[in-house]
């Protein structure tokens, strides 16, 4: 198990002197992580750890220059590139607190949450630069724009490249971040049509990736490859931490475009041991035609989860790798990210189930009065860990609804067997999942109602063979009036 019980040792003393910031520290103290090994692989860019630890400290520095301290907020609009992890270990070093904006929104749900979380800094990538007001008229919070880029950006943006060619890439000085320092607010949209900011600390965070070690056999060895963005927890939360805490490699690929034979032989050529795809992309890998267990001799587990995995995918999985796990997980924002998984014993013999809860996670099935409901009948999955979120961003009442009880309330409905393995049957949430994004029908029916000739709009999940679900319309016009579909697809 390599370093696991340096890991565990930190377990067992307790996380509340452990952060983030320490990643970076226990390289300048010559702990177990071997400086020049490889912590990044990023299409053409191979990043050892020492560099990783200079090219955060670099962005450290760079932001104290714009005199950002502990605790403000800065949010990051990028696709996945290998600087994502020089911010994510520079804010953290920092003590401030990063907003990851999904690069899918649109520029008015991105103000929305520049300005709900107040964020003085946003870094944000050449290609997504158009989605940002650079007058900052509807973003007033904001002092500074860093832009990624090949050439000098418009003004105001600043040049990220000329920022911190300019930083020491040493500690930043005179920082002392805890434990419970808020650290990420990872906003998750909900049924009011108006997401939400989870609030993680460096501690749930910690916690979320310490489990993973044990739980996913997690070791100086792995070779994970990171196919989902990291904007989004299941990116940079499911292994990718985990795998950088032990000192194993993360391959990180672009966003969008995925392309199977792309995918195949990346496994394949970089010895890839573990990957997440989500099921829309587990069906197209397991049908690929040049798929072959000779072909991922190195891959020892790929977890899957999001939405039910159908049983033909399972079986065909297990028939052409018979050597690789197969994990189905369930997991949210709020933590843990990963809750549940199923073991590769279980994934034909408890078809459809998301398996048990993992060794941080307390979890209970609950009805309307918060009682424990017998097995075979549905109700609430509430959780209790660690790794949880300690509330919403500037919304006390969410906080207390979330939390009622002690317990975190998922929304999410499910029913348990004699032998405790859970099965999720639905929402109670207005929601549904579209290749293994959550959707929110208020969020679609915001946009809609805009069009003057619209009267009402609801959307609803159907099922798709291709990506699960998808949304399906259903709009009123106004009186007398006749809308043109078309113009609503450009809408939407």
């Amino acid at each position: 198990m390599g370093e696991l019980p340096t890991s565990f040792s930190i377990l067992a003393n307790g996380v509340e002197n452990m952060d983030f910031a320490y990643f970076l520290r226990r390289l300048d103290y010559g702990c177990h992580v071997d400086p020049d090994k490889e912590a990044v692989i990023f299409q053409d860019i191979r990043i050892t750890y020492k560099e990783l630890k200079e090219r955060a400290y670099r962005f450290a520095n760079a932001l104290m220059s714009l005199e950002v301290s502990k605790g403000d907020r800065v949010a990051v609009l990028l696709r996945n590139c290998a600087k994502w992890f020089d911010i994510f270990f520079g804010i953290a070093s920092l003590g401030a607190v990063m907003v990851p904006v999904n690069f899918l929104l649109k520029s008015r749900e991105m103000e929305f949450v520049l300005n709900d979380s107040g964020a003085s800094i946003l870094v944000v990538g050449e290609d997504l630069l158009p989605m940002v007001d650079l007058d900052k008229k509807d973003t007033p919070g904001l002092r500074e724009i860093i832009c990624i880029c090949s050439e000098d950006p418009p003004a105001p943006a600043l040049s990220y490249e000329k920022l911190t060619s300019k930083a020491k890439n040493e500690p930043p000085h005179h920082v002392a971040v805890q434990t419970d320092d808020l650290f990420v607010l990872q906003y998750t949209s909900g049924t009011t049509g108006f997401p939400k900011g989870a609030m993680h600390t460096q501690g749930t965070l910690l916690w979320n990736s310490f489990h993973q070690v044990g739980d996913f056999d997690v070791t100086e060895n792995e070779r994970y490859l990171c196919v989902p963005g990291l904007c989004w927890v299941a990116g940079l939360h499911d292994f990718t931490l985990p795998t950088l805490w032990m000192g194993g490699t993360v391959i990180l690929m672009p966003s969008g475009g995925l392309d199977i034979a792309h995918l195949l032989d990346l496994i394949e050529k970089e010895k890839i041991t573990k990957v997440l795809l989500v099921p829309t992309v587990l069906k197209q890998f397991v049908d690929f035609p040049e798929l072959s267990q000779d072909r991922v001799d190195s891959l020892q587990a790929v977890l899957t989860g999001a939405e039910p995995v159908p049983v033909t995918v399972i079986e065909k999985f297990n028939r052409l790798l018979p050597e690789s796990t197969l994990l189905q997980g369930y997991g949210l924002s709020e933590g843990p990210t990963i809750a549940l998984y199923l073991k590769k014993e279980d994934a034909l013999r408890k078809i459809g189930s998301a398996g048990k809860p993992c060794t941080n996670c307390e979890l209970m099935v609950v009805d309307d009065s918060m009682e424990r409901v017998p097995p075979g009948v549905k109700g609430e999955i509430l959780i209790r860990s660690p790794a949880t979120m300690v509330g919403y961003w500037n919304q006390p009442e969410a906080t207390q609804k979330a939390f009622e009880g002690g317990w975190l309330h998922t929304g999410d409905l499910a029913e348990y067997d004699d032998e405790g393995y859970i099965y999720i049957t639905g929402r109670k949430k207005d929601m549904y999942i579209s290749g293994g994004l959550n959707v929110y029908p208020a969020e679609i029916e915001n946009v809609i109602i805009r069009d003057p000739l619209v009267s009402e709009a609801a959307v609803i999940g159907i099922q798709d063979e291709k990506w699960g679900e998808v949304g399906c319309a259903v709009i009123v016009p106004r009186e007398g009036q006749e809308i043109e579909i078309e113009e609503i697809k450009k809408l939407c």
